[in-house]
């Protein structure tokens, strides 16, 4: 198995550079894509180590039909941020990508697609989900989100091709854009004193980014149903228990201001999923001990912020 070759989108970007951490430590054959303006900051541990092409060179599908990948795990996908999440226009552009990629799939004769989802294909819901839960989106990101799983499932089974939708929850660790809670608090320890919050009761199925990506390692190995699965962890922490512990670990003085800010509208408090079908299906992925990660995480972006000083 170790010697099929990976197509990988996304390298660049947070959960997309952990993949490639966890294939790289294998003996895989890597294409990543990248394109003119992509930050490869996060790729350092890999940059000079993978075969790269890029999206906006006009040899970009012959680079990858050459490549001729077995697999192809998508992770590109422009408009997470939740200012760009009700951005249609730009939330569209990533069906018009999805649909060139899989044009290229057909040609290489790929045998396995995975695309990566998110919980926002279900909208708005309080306590645990599982796959059969009826998608209900609630912002543009989500429904084209939504959109790219169908046409992933239609273009696949007409071409005979496997595929996996992985429908991801809240993830936490190195890398992490710092306009996401986690590494924008640990900002705000650092640089000032004070925080303005929601009073903090959410909770959320936070997974360390680490322990994703190695079951899209399970994944790429696996000769399981295609079909949609869930990744969420096990265990929900709350908004409030987290930030306590960042605070104490990194700045005890630190003000946070729970209650200063209003729930948004329609604010899910209970945001979770099981991970039976896609443990089934994939093997039980060994799970890090949340506060040990998270510490490494505020190790991670301690360093960071204090190096831009």
């Amino acid at each position: 198995m170790g010697n099929q070759k990976v197509l990988i989108t996304g390298a660049s970007g947070f959960l997309g550079s952990h993949i490639v951490e966890a294939l790289n430590e294998t003996d895989y054959q890597l294409l990543l894509t990248k394109r003119n303006q992509s930050n490869l900051s996060s790729c350092t541990s890999f940059i000079d180590k993978v075969k790269w092409t890029n999206t906006d060179s006009s040899n970009f599908e012959k680079e990858i039909i050459d490549f001729s990948p077995d697999i192809i795990i998508h992770a590109a996908w422009n408009g997470v941020a939740a200012k760009n999440r009700d951005e249609w226009s730009t939330q569209v552009d990533n069906l018009q990508y999805l649909q060139r990629l899989l044009n290229i799939a057909a040609k290489s004769g790929v045998k396995k697609f995975i695309g990566v989802g998110s919980q926002a294909e279900y909208g708005h819901f309080d306590g645990y989900v599982d796959e059969s839960f009826p998608t209900n989106p609630t912002s543009a990101y989500g429904a084209y989100k939504v959109a790219a799983q169908v046409i992933i499932k239609t273009f696949c089974e007409e071409k005979n091709m496997q595929w996996y939708w992985f429908r991801l929850f809240s993830c936490f660790g190195e890398r992490e854009s710092e306009n996401w809670l986690i590494p924008s608090v640990i900002k705000n320890m650092i640089e000032t004193d004070k925080m303005d919050l929601t009073g903090g009761e959410q909770q959320y199925a936070y997974s360390y980014i680490k322990d994703v990506a190695r079951i899209f390692l399970s994944a790429i190995e696996s000769n399981a149903e295609s079909g949609i699965y869930n990744i969420a962890a096990d265990e929900l922490h709350s908004i409030k228990e987290i930030l306590l512990t960042i605070r104490e670990y990194l700045n005890p003085q630190f003000k946070l201001n729970f209650g200063a800010l209003p729930y948004r509208r329609k604010q899910s408090m209970i945001n979770g999923s099981k991970n039976t079908k896609t443990n089934t299906a994939f093997g039980q992925v060994s799970i890090s001990d949340f506060k040990e990660k998270l510490i490494q995480t505020i190790e991670f972006y301690k360093a960071l912020y204090n190096n831009d000083k």
